[in-house]
């Protein structure tokens, strides 16, 4: 049975999440990394041991409900508890909804990046007690709606709300919960999405700053300490986070359309 505190994350080995685990192994938690990639956990496993730290992995696909239950079945003999439950695992894909082929297409985003974060929420929610945390994270493009991402959008907007929910439903267990929506991030899945990217989305607009990954690991993890529900990192989120509240809806979105790409 390990007694140290347990922080469990899917989508856990390359970018963002295993930017976190790193760190939160630092600090000392005992680290569960969950992913569809058995090469590239073996391998972020390698990488947080060499530092003498605790971390245990489990292969697994978050929309398949046999994967997850087959994981919570062998955590049960090893971990009482989840201290930390990071449910971070998701895809992206930008086209415009014309240029989909087809629903199942369509849909891919939607499975995992919603349904398989809903689904690992759901799995793993028996776990957590008084005083644990759920993090989901989401993306700035949870808050708007960018040309090019309209799935994944609706996908990050669905967690954004269902973490919400999920906090009410949670207050009286005294289980925190905080949704992360954080901009772009130096991450092997965000230089594939450039690498895609039709020329318009490439060259127009204004993206901001591009995060490394630990610097968004740092300020995220950070801010779960504290009692704010929503998590922004970066300037131009809090920015439009206050404009949001103060201007029309109209004033916004002449904003946006002038700073964000379109076709």
């Amino acid at each position: 049975m390990i007694s140290t505190k347990v922080a469990l994350i899917t989508g856990g080995s390359s970018g963002l999440g295993l930017a976190m685990a790193h760190q939160l192994a630092d600090q000392g938690h005992a680290v569960i990394l969950i992913a569809r990639n058995a090469t590239r956990l073996n391998e972020a496993v390698s990488e947080i041991q060499k530092k003498g730290n605790k971390v245990f992995a489990f292969p697994g696909d978050i929309t398949r409900e046999e994967d997850l239950q087959n994981i919570a079945k062998q955590l049960q003999s090893q971990f009482k508890t989840i201290d930390f439950l990071i449910l971070n695992a998701g895809v992206v894909h930008v086209k415009t909804v014309s240029e989909y082929s087809g629903a199942e297409e369509m849909k891919q985003d939607l499975e995992i990046d919603l349904w398989g974060t809903i689904l690992s929420a759901k799995i793993f929610l028996p776990f957590l007690r008084s005083g644990s945390k759920i993090l989901f994270i989401s993306s700035a493009f949870g808050l708007l709606g960018g040309a090019g991402y309209s799935i994944y959008c609706a996908a990050k907007a669905g967690v954004v709300n269902f973490a919400e929910s999920l906090r009410r439903e949670l207050l009286r267990k005294k289980i925190s919960v905080y949704v992360a929506c954080p901009p772009d991030i130096d991450t092997p899945q965000f230089r594939r999405e450039l690498e895609r990217a039709p020329d318009w989305l490439k060259q127009g607009g204004k993206r901001g700053v591009v995060l490394s990954a630990e610097t968004a690991a740092r300020r995220i993890l950070r801010k779960c300490r504290g009692g704010r529900f929503l998590i922004l990192i970066n300037f131009d989120m809090y920015l439009l986070s206050a404009l949001s509240r103060i201007l029309p809806r109209c004033w916004k979105d002449r904003i946006l359309d002038h700073l964000l790409p379109r076709p």
